[in-house]
């Protein structure tokens, strides 16, 4: 598998991905239009060697990222999801666990990357947990609820 940013060639896998339950992540499909007019937020896609798409997510360098930490040299992760069709086999966390490669190839001065789970949200937590993220002392307060926040820190 591999992480690369969207491109049309991949319009039709968008369409066709499936996520029937959106209460914490966005369709890749709002994210990759929010995409195409901000510079700052990469629309990404785990490929597989055959070409499918199972997992979606997006890298944010806007200032979004500072509700979760206060590291200008930082991305946060969000609308990180997984095509229905495709969970639990593992494409989630091979993702998670491409990501600190892709960001030191794709974004250098980075040394964190930042997300927010909903304090609900167990599996996700559970998830982030398994690929290295850190739960932090603190929390925030989202549509949702309250927010436990995780870093990663992208090792030189």
């Amino acid at each position: 598998m591999k992480i690369i940013e969207y491109s049309e060639g991949y319009e039709r896998q968008i369409k066709d991905y499936q996520l029937q339950d959106t209460t914490y992540t966005g369709l890749p499909q709002h994210a990759i239009a929010i995409s195409k007019g901000n510079s700052k937020y990469h629309s990404l896609l785990a490929v597989t060697s055959e070409g499918t798409v199972p997992t979606f997510f997006v890298l944010d360098s806007g200032p979004d990222k500072f509700r979760y930490t206060t590291n200008s040299d930082s991305l946060l992760l969000r609308s990180f999801s997984t095509d229905d069709r495709y969970g639990r086999k593992g494409y989630a966390l091979e993702a998670l666990n491409l990501l600190p490669s892709y960001v030191k190839n794709n974004f250098p001065s980075v040394t964190e990357i930042v997300l927010g789970v909903n304090r609900k949200n167990i599996p996700a937590q559970k998830l982030y947990e398994k690929a290295g993220f850190v739960k932090q002392a603190h929390t925030i307060v989202g549509k949702l609820g309250e927010q436990f926040i995780y870093n990663l820190i992208i090792a030189e």
